[in-house]
């Protein structure tokens, strides 16, 4: 079944069949000045294993592609700067191979319950000549709710900012966060990790939005769960849009 994308002409909300990112990219290639970006995520775990500090997950996501230019990693369960710690979460903002900051919520404290649901926002938004990137409405059981609730300009929880001299996001790819996110440990105790929407704002509020699921990630089990509402954790990978990472015991 095809999902709506939603999208702001003349100052009206419309909405239209979405064919994929043919028609998202058609909907920004006539858009206004874009000044925010958001992605909304959801994350299910089969069956952590803490002892080993698995699994661990990365969202990727930014105005740039991350194989060269400037970019966030959200890191789940762990946290890679300055050295590795396990637990917790960890957002760092890259320009290019220059890191540019780092922020860190709720470590030590690692994934322990069979079926979490984690849910979370990633924003990538212009606003005082600043580019700023990161993560808003979190909630699990784990960590209860994490992420920068403050919406403070100045830095918060899970928040970096930089200078910049842009002045729009139009070239925001929408799909390079499915392209560079991903499972890096234990994929095989994530039922799914998926994107269930995007959206897109001009300075009028929201210009587009899709809402088709996007998978980095998914486990044969939840595909299963989802057609007939039955089915057990599998340890096959379906990796329907993204890339997922080494399967670990």
């Amino acid at each position: 079944m095809q999902r709506p994308i939603y999208v702001l002409f003349a100052g009206l909300l419309l909405s239209s069949t979405s064919f994929g990112f043919d028609a998202l990219q058609d909907a920004l290639n006539n858009a206004p000045a874009i000044i925010r970006v958001e992605e909304d995520w959801e994350i299910m775990i089969a069956e952590p294993l803490p002892e080993a500090n698995l699994p661990q997950i990365v969202t990727v996501f930014g105005p740039t592609d991350a194989s060269f230019g400037t970019h966030t990693m959200f890191e789940i369960n762990h946290g890679t700067l300055p050295q590795f710690t396990e637990g917790g979460m960890q957002l760092q903002v890259w320009w290019g191979d220059f890191l540019v900051g780092y922020r860190q919520q709720f470590a030590p404290t690692e994934l322990s319950f069979n079926s979490e649901i984690i849910r979370y926002t990633t924003v990538t938004r212009l606003h005082d000549d600043h580019l700023h990137m990161e993560v808003i409405r979190g909630q699990s059981h784990t960590f209860g709710p994490f992420g920068n609730s403050s919406g403070s300009d100045d830095g918060g929880f899970l928040s970096q900012r930089l200078n910049t001299f842009r002045t729009d996001l139009n070239p925001y790819d929408p799909y390079n966060s499915i392209r560079h996110s991903r499972v890096t440990y234990g994929a095989n105790r994530v039922n799914r990790f998926v994107r269930k929407a995007i959206r897109f704002y001009s300075e009028d509020g929201l210009y587009v939005e899709d809402k088709t699921r996007r998978y980095v990630h998914r486990l044969s089990a939840d595909i299963e769960y989802e057609a007939n509402g039955t089915g057990g954790y599998g340890t096959t990978t379906t990796d329907t849009s993204g890339t997922s990472g080494t399967s670990s015991p």
